[in-house]
């Protein structure tokens, strides 16, 4: 459900794309091997800047995860292969040390005496990775159409056929036609020709609201009678992500290091005789299905609820899913108006819980910020180099 902001604005959840050790990876595909550089000889300093209170739960989720999978499946992290309940260990183990509340000098150096640290490869000699964010809206909705509420979310359509591919692939979705698979209609399709009457989930008063949730991949909206519920990704008919971010770019209306989240939204509301046009240039759409209730975290790729701050997207083909990680980047102050008024350090513990279809590669990662105006602002405006370090129990 993780979405980018900046250039490539809009990541789309599309469940975890596993590759195990041992399977070769496909063109275009990251190689596990290549994923993690050489062992951290000297530990960074781990200090939390979140309470531990928010990360013995999340670990929790990605146990939960990793224990309905084979014990004996083996992931490359680090330069060795370590199995489905070594990494299980892994994070029991941490989770000890962490219920008793260590200092950070004291979590340092128990982890280095127990733990090895390895840090993503990144993008280039720095091995710094692009950090972004997302996080959950909350819009008003209706469950029926009506002159305010006619902007659509849709269920997934009952001709929307997804194929597996090769381990490691991506499914490959359509519809059947003569008994071949066929490209699903595109968003442009979809949407001038009114496609899929009678499978839709929800009404929005704004395209631009309607944009916003596509981009997130889950949300909340609520009724006229108050009550609120969650919408979650369940779909996508099948073609690839195209950037509005970029195609605003590429036509000079912004300088690429302003094409946040933000910036492309005030300028769709405020030019609304380009939006049809800009909007349908990405062919890429998403179905939702109702989510838990609002009490519940949405649902990564994993199929676990996120933690707010500590779940992060990654590619899944690159490093372990619900792997434990250490990452320091920037985060923004906000002022009561909810303006950013300056950047400060970002250190925490973090967990591979999440997969977006433009988190390709092991330079890129999205942190989920959950709900509310804090969160929104910091996803927006989050696009930051940022070091990934991973945790692993020594054997």
């Amino acid at each position: 459900m993780a979405k980018t902001i900046g250039i490539v604005v809009g990541v789309l959840i599309l469940g975890c794309g596993v590759m195990f050790a041992g399977i070769p990876p496909v063109a275009g595909q990251c190689a596990q091997a290549e994923a993690t550089a050489p062992l951290v000889a000297e530990l960074p300093w781990l200090q939390d800047d979140l309470g531990y209170e928010s990360l013995g739960p999340a670990i929790d989720r990605s146990v939960h995860y990793l224990r309905q999978l084979p014990a004996e499946k083996t992931f490359l992290l680090c330069g060795e292969h370590y199995s489905v309940a070594w990494l299980i260990e892994s994070l029991l183990s941490f989770k000890r040390i962490i219920a008793e509340k260590p200092s950070p000098q004291a979590l340092t150096a128990l982890l280095k005496k127990q733990f090895i640290l390895c840090q993503a490869a990144g993008r280039g000699s720095d091995r710094k990775m692009l950090l972004t964010g997302y996080f959950e809206p909350l819009f008003k909705a209706s469950l029926t159409k009506s002159a305010r509420y006619r902007y659509p979310l849709y269920r997934r359509p009952p001709d929307l056929v997804t194929i597996p591919r090769g381990k490691g692939e991506e499914k490959k979705s359509g519809r059947m036609e003569n008994g071949t698979l066929v490209p699903y209609p595109t968003r442009a399709e979809i949407e001038k020709g009114d496609l899929l009457a009678g499978q839709e989930l929800v009404y929005l008063a704004d395209p631009v609201d309607a944009f916003i949730l596509h981009i997130q991949g889950s949300g909340r909206i609520e009724l006229a009678d108050g009550s609120q519920r969650r919408v979650q990704f369940a779909a996508k008919n099948g073609h690839a992500y195209r950037s509005i971010g970029r195609l605003l770019v590429e036509k000079g209306v912004m300088p690429r290091q302003e094409a946040t989240l933000p910036r492309i939204v005030r300028y769709l509301k405020e030019h609304p005789e380009e939006q049809e046009a800009i909007l349908h240039y990405n062919d890429s759409f998403v179905f939702f299905r109702w989510g838990d209730g609002p009490a519940v975290g949405p649902q990564g790729c994993l199929g676990e609820p996120l933690t707010p701050g500590r779940s992060v997207a990654l590619d899944q083909k690159c490093f372990p899913p619900g792997s434990l990680a250490f990452l320091t980047t920037r985060k923004p102050r906000v002022n009561a108006a909810g303006e950013i008024v300056g950047w400060e350090p970002l250190s925490r513990f973090v967990v591979n819980q999440d997969s977006g279809s433009a988190i390709t590669g092991p330079g890129r990662l999205d942190l989920f910020w959950g709900g509310g105006r804090y969160a929104e602002v910091a996803a927006g405006n989050m696009k930051h180099p940022g070091v990934l370090y991973f945790l692993v129990k020594k054997k």
